[in-house]
């Protein structure tokens, strides 16, 4: 996609949360509704969140996050029955409100493209994903992506070294 990953990074991340029955791991926001029509991520239920100029409650952002195997399964079992917004990072954390779900904001899983995940990486902070928030991605990813994996990007042997 339009998102730089550091694999041995996220694996690592990963690693330390395995053993929560019920967690939920992103970079956490709560953002506007949107409720005018025609506006990137509309939400044509903006009622349902109050009066206007509301906030959303919070949840992770859409470029990634992760959740255990217990909420995947309770997900599975329950989509049907799930109600789905028009954003679907909205509708993930919606699905978790009045659950038992351990919410953990993790900050290296939004970093900016470089300058940003290019200092981080340089202070042995790798991010575990770099993104251009204004685009909800890398902006020009096709002809950007090489370039921030070699100023952010964790190292050719991290993935095989990597203790998961």
């Amino acid at each position: 996609d339009d998102v730089h990953v550091n694999l041995a990074t996220l694996a690592t991340t990963l690693a330390r949360h395995r053993s929560k029955p019920r967690v939920y791991i992103g970079c956490m926001k709560s953002g506007p509704v949107l409720s005018q029509k025609g506006v990137k991520y509309h939400e044509p239920e903006s009622w349902k969140f109050g009066e206007e100029g509301n906030k959303y409650f919070r949840h992770a952002t859409g470029q990634l996050y992760a959740i255990s195997k217990d909420l995947a399964t309770y997900i599975s079992i329950n989509q049907p029955i799930l109600h789905k917004y028009a954003n679907e990072d909205v509708s993930l954390g919606s699905w978790f409100i009045g659950l038992d779900v351990e919410h953990i904001d993790d900050r290296s899983m939004c970093c900016g493209t470089p300058p940003d995940c290019e200092w981080k990486a340089q202070a042995g902070n790798a991010c575990v994903a770099s993104f251009d928030w204004p685009c909800s991605g890398i902006c020009k990813s096709v002809e950007r992506m090489k370039d921030v994996h070699q100023r952010c990007g964790e190292g050719d042997d991290a993935v095989w070294s990597a203790i998961i």
